[in-house]
């Protein structure tokens, strides 16, 4: 399934792909795979319920039982494109290989861009020789190029590669429970190299916008930034730099959310949003919030979900991690 980014930015912790394969028996796509109807209305807060239970049935391996869900979603106006992506991956995974493609090429309508994960997510391994894969992924591929279409495709590039170094060593730390030091040096000394270098671009550049690098490097940026938290006068500095890019359409309100936490734990205040966790005594841990009461209307202002449901999502991913899912 799909990997977001986002994730990373509550803490230093791998966010796994959120499924591990499934032997359950398959279901009849023919008959389920309804066509979109002409006019969708919004979705309801019962179909956003019920796409949030199929990915939830998903992490854990229950791809027969999302697969439902995920098509009553659908006939009810869910159009979210990671939510399309993840039911893709679980018709792949029972074997429902028209049904997939059908999955894959709504992500598509809806924008999803993410050709590349595409192309080596194992969730998919059943349906990458299918005639229509290919298609598929050319399309993908047209709204990545559209969305990162950049003013300066060296940076780009060059944020990308930064910003996969930084998940690779992640990843290999992730993968013994950040108890490896010599894992957990490697990450700390790519931190150190990538903030550097962060810095020297910010200097030369600015914040590195979505017209500057794209809207995949551009986010990159903030997450280099977001884990620079050995240098937290810098993630200080470029606050404002990313609330400006924002409110010009520039920036994601989700990414300045994240980092307005960052910054207001290093400095030992209460956090906003209700992104940032800790680890005490082997538990997974909120920090505190500043008038906690409010913190979901916050976090809507934003395009979050609700705390009590990013809370239940963390935990998923950090039992998806531990369990080498």
């Amino acid at each position: 399934m799909k990997r977001f980014i986002v994730g990373l930015a509550t803490w230093s912790l791998l966010s796994a792909c959120a499924h591990s394969a499934s032997t359950a028996p398959q279901a009849s796509a023919t008959a389920s795979t309804p066509s979109a109807p002409a006019a969708v209305p919004p979705p309801t807060a019962e179909a956003v319920a019920l796409a949030k239970q199929a990915d939830a049935l998903a992490l854990s391996g229950k791809s027969a039982e999302a697969l439902p869900l995920f098509r009553q979603a659908w006939e009810q106006g869910v159009r979210d494109m990671g939510i399309l992506y993840d039911a893709a991956c679980a018709a792949s995974l029972v074997g429902e290989k028209a049904e997939a493609l059908t999955w894959l090429e709504r992500a598509a309508d809806a924008g999803f861009a993410e050709a590349e994960h595409m192309k080596r997510d194992s969730d998919l391994a059943s349906v990458r020789e299918e005639p229509g894969f290919a298609r598929v992924v050319e399309r993908v591929a047209a709204n990545d190029a559209k969305r990162n279409a950049a003013q300066k495709p060296e940076l780009r590039d060059e944020l990308l590669r930064m910003v996969e170094e930084d998940q690779s060593v992640r990843r290999a730390a992730g993968a013994v429970g950040f108890q490896d030091a010599a894992a957990n040096e490697r990450m700390k000394a790519t931190d150190v190299k990538n903030t550097a270098r962060m810095k020297e671009i910010i200097a030369q550049n600015g914040w590195p916008t979505k017209a500057l690098v794209g809207e995949r490097a551009s986010r990159a940026a903030f997450l280099l930034v977001q884990h620079a938290d050995l240098d937290p006068a810098f993630q200080r500095q470029c606050l404002p730099m990313l609330e400006k890019a924002v409110a010009a359409g520039e920036g994601s309100a989700q990414d300045l959310a994240y980092l307005t936490d960052r910054v207001l734990v290093a400095e030992g205040k209460p956090q906003r949003y209700g992104s940032q966790f800790h680890n005490v005594d082997g538990k997974l841990t909120l920090r505190p919030i500043e008038d906690e009461a409010n913190v979901d209307a916050r976090r809507a202002a934003v395009g979050l979900e609700p705390l009590a449901e990013y809370i239940a999502r963390m935990q998923r991913m950090v039992r998806s991690v531990s369990e080498g899912k």
